[in-house]
């Protein structure tokens, strides 16, 4: 390591220090990104409750390691290897701020949240480019002309702790008016219409989505029930509407804010088809064949709980669900399930498809 990552007469604190805080970096840039890009997160779907907790461990850890310097006297370095020092702990101290208020939900208001997921990763981002260039800039032992800029310095450790706080700062204030120029949610894109809001992923779990042909489409709803239905999606539309704004809180993190859901209220159900007194749960199928998921009838009886088939006045696209959806506002997204075939009456809880890897069945936040 010597060979490649020089650093004279450094101590082994700091060495270790510096090997530690590029390696827990990129540990925390793996972990985020098996859990944002679909391609990784479907194929490791088992492995996603020990990515999270892991990612969550390593970003309290990365924290503190930023300020590790203080309980050691500050070695002296070029003026212009303060660099090294400020890109870590500025941007280092943005990320966690931002991370933190994607992990603690109910603590800051969605509006927030929503901005605080692009800049969480975009700021990671450019901090991982920061980590290639100085690794390359060392490796390669690039050496500066002794001048009043690269002269030999006092580090302070009020250092640490201005460019921590201006982390924060830039954290705090930017993400929130500046959101939009790098957020992926909000009021978008070329696949969908002035005004529908675009969220920052659609997941599935089968890694493709399914063929649902609307003339052929039926929401069969049986179980412990009087009187069963095979509805064509026609007629499940012809029921009454409901129509609320609604935030969307993702367990992964993001959120999308102020989303206009139009559909047909659980109550509907229940008046035509009658469950029966044992029946104190519902269980939602998946024309994906593999999603499954459960509310008790207390929670799917819930005002705002939604069969929903529009989104932002317009029909769902296939990847968020069409043609008819769960919409569970209250709960993280993962119970929200899309492409819903079935819905079964019944007297016991099922453990749905994210409850069987690890997910809590009640998933309020």
């Amino acid at each position: 390591m010597k060979k490649w990552f020089p650093h004279g007469k450094w101590s082994k604190y700091y060495v270790w220090l510096h090997h530690y805080s590029i390696v827990s970096f990129l540990a925390l840039m793996v972990t985020g990104l098996v859990l944002y890009i679909p391609f990784f997160h479907v194929r490791l779907i088992k492995y996603l409750s020990f990515f999270y907790d892991a990612h969550i461990f390593l970003g309290i850890v990365f924290f503190l390691s930023l300020f590790s310097p203080f309980v050691k006297k500050l070695p002296k370095v070029n003026r212009i290897r303060k660099i090294d020092w400020f890109m870590p702990i500025f941007f280092g101290t943005a990320i966690v701020l931002t991370g933190f208020s994607l992990w603690k939900v109910n603590w800051f208001p969605s509006k927030l949240r929503e901005a605080a997921f692009p800049w969480h990763g975009n700021l990671s981002y450019l901090l991982g480019i920061w980590f290639i260039l100085h690794g390359f800039f060392k490796a390669t032992g690039t050496q500066y002309p002794q001048t009043f800029v690269t002269r030999k310095m006092d580090s302070e450790r009020r250092h640490f702790l201005q460019w921590g706080l201006s982390g924060l700062v830039i954290g705090a204030i930017t993400m929130t008016p500046f959101s939009k120029l790098f957020t992926t949610s909000g009021k978008i894109s070329s696949n969908s219409a002035p005004g529908v809001h675009e969220f920052p992923e659609y997941f599935t779990v089968t890694d493709n989505y399914p063929n649902v042909l609307l003339d052929k489409y039926r929401l069969v709803v049986d179980g412990l029930v009087t009187t069963k239905q095979s509805m064509t999606f026609e007629q499940l539309t012809s029921l009454p509407v409901t129509k609320q704004i609604k935030d969307f809180q993702c367990v992964t993190g993001w959120t999308v804010s102020d989303v206009e859901w139009e559909g047909i209220h659980i109550r509907e159900l229940v008046s035509l088809v009658k469950p029966t007194s044992e029946a104190t749960f519902i269980t939602f199928y998946s024309a994906d064949g593999a999603y499954t998921e459960s509310l008790s009838l207390n929670e799917a009886m819930e005002s705002d709980v939604l069969l929903a088939f529009k989104m932002d006045q317009q029909p769902l696209r296939v990847e968020q669900g069409y043609p008819i959806r769960l919409v569970v506002p209250r709960m993280y997204g993962y119970k929200s399930i899309k492409w819903v075939n079935r819905v079964e009456f019944a007297s016991t809880r099922i453990q749905g498809y994210w409850e069987q890897r690890g997910y809590p069945a009640e998933a309020t936040f």
